[in-house]
């Protein structure tokens, strides 16, 4: 990723920042729970109200990509 895509991914997830306050200051909360062995769930709910959930348990990896874009968007 070159200089310039990654200021304009920063723009982006400052606008999501502004646009979702709540589910930042909920990572920002809670981001020392993403760690190897945890569970992550994943709910959609549609416009029509149709939900679709999944989950994972992070790897060393995930806890490693997590990290790294801790550092990029910190």
């Amino acid at each position: 990723m070159n200089p310039f895509e990654m200021m304009q991914m920063k723009s982006k997830f400052d606008r999501f920042g502004q646009q979702h306050p709540r589910v930042v200051a909920f990572m920002q909360e809670n981001h020392q729970e993403l760690r190897e062995g945890a569970v992550v769930e994943l709910r959609i709910t549609t416009p029509e109200g149709r939900n679709v959930v999944t989950n994972m348990r992070l790897t060393a990896d995930d806890e490693e990509l997590i990290n790294t874009l801790k550092g990029l968007f910190g």
